[in-house]
């Protein structure tokens, strides 16, 4: 249980206004909003999600990469966020 920042790269779906939510360096890691205040939210609870399951079956998290990186990868329009969420924050009922 730790405190991760990630990067989060959220795009306007041009197909019905909503706003797309990647994680470049988490594989499958990704939501929706439809506005932008939605998906930020989206993007904490799917992070939160993520990174917790990971811990519970021992899967290596990925260290996050640098800003600088996002700047080449980042598309026209898009907008980069940093996320940060505390995996302690969740509590396994058993």
């Amino acid at each position: 249980m730790a405190v991760y920042q990630f990067y989060a790269i959220i795009q306007k779906d041009e197909e019905d206004d909503g706003y797309i939510v990647t994680f470049p360096d988490l594989d499958n890691c990704f939501t929706y909003g439809e506005t932008l205040v939605e998906a930020v939210e989206m993007a904490e609870d799917v992070l939160l999600t993520m990174l917790d399951y990971m811990e519970e079956i021992g899967e290596d998290i990925p260290v996050a990469s640098s800003v600088e990186k996002f700047k080449e990868l980042l598309p026209s329009g898009a907008s980069l966020v940093n996320i940060e969420i505390d995996t302690d924050t969740l509590t396994n009922v058993s």
